[in-house]
């Protein structure tokens, strides 16, 4: 993840790191968000509908990095470092440094996430009933996709497997009720790689019945697995430690 990154400066003293993998999911996003306003909107130039989809995909990134930063302002709290976030292929990885000793700790942080995320698509569906009213077609259909991303991304990432923000709950969760991290994360991991496989096949019945989309959630899933497999790896919260905080996007779907 460290290799291939070019840095975009710092957020609250937290440096931002942009992957390469990101610009293969920055074009398909800006591919899917104006195809999707060709339907809407057909009476748009195609360079509108280009530059709408630009707009949209730039600022749902915003987004993510909002998610990320959220996740890292609890973990602070909590008198944790965050040495930086990644946006990559997937959606964002907050990078901390230290422990979270506590289940009640780790359900905060990961919970902040998510939580943003359904903070910003209130938001921005409600800016999207406003320029409904209003007529702006553009931001309309700026505001739209925007809202549908970050709703997108809040519950996908709901869904309980590692590394999914859903998955360090579930891990939480369990944490708390058995008293033992290592078992925890071993069914948080184990959850995270049957979301993965489900959702490559997901992908694989969706490309075989005519939806070109589909073939997207392949590599996911496989991202999924590795990442969910590398999770099962950690270690009890004992020694400090950079512990790997991802958050997985739903760009493939909505066009974070």
């Amino acid at each position: 993840m460290r290799r291939f990154r070019i840095p975009l400066g710092r957020v609250l003293g937290i440096q931002l790191w942009l992957h390469a993998s990101w610009f293969l999911v920055a074009g398909l996003a800006v591919w899917t968000i104006s195809s999707a306003f060709r339907d809407g909107f057909p009476d748009l130039p195609l360079a509108e509908r280009l530059l709408m989809g630009v707009i949209a995909a730039t600022s749902f990134f915003g987004c993510l990095v909002t998610h990320e930063l959220a996740h890292a302002i609890v973990a602070r709290r909590f008198g944790v470092q965050v040495r930086g976030i990644t946006l990559f292929l997937l959606g964002g990885v907050a990078e901390i440094e230290g422990d979270l000793p506590t289940p009640a700790k780790e359900f905060a942080v990961a919970l902040a996430g998510p939580a943003t995320s359904l903070v910003l698509g209130a938001a921005f569906a409600l800016l999207w009933r406003l320029s409904v009213a209003a007529q702006w077609t553009g931001a309309e259909g700026v505001t739209f996709a925007i809202a549908t991303a970050n709703l997108g991304v809040a519950v996908f990432n709901l869904v309980p497997g590692l590394p999914l923000d859903g998955g360090r709950l579930l891990r939480a969760g369990l944490w708390r009720r058995s008293g033992s991290f290592p078992k925890a994360t071993r069914t948080a991991s184990a959850a995270g790689r049957v979301v993965a496989v489900l959702l490559a096949i997901a992908g694989a019945l969706a490309f075989a019945l005519g939806d070109p989309t589909g073939l997207w959630y392949i590599p996911m899933g496989g991202f999924i697995f590795l990442m969910a497999r590398s999770a099962g790896r950690a270690e009890p919260p004992v020694s400090r430690g950079a512990l790997a905080w991802s958050g997985e996007s739903d760009a493939a779907r909505s066009g974070s």
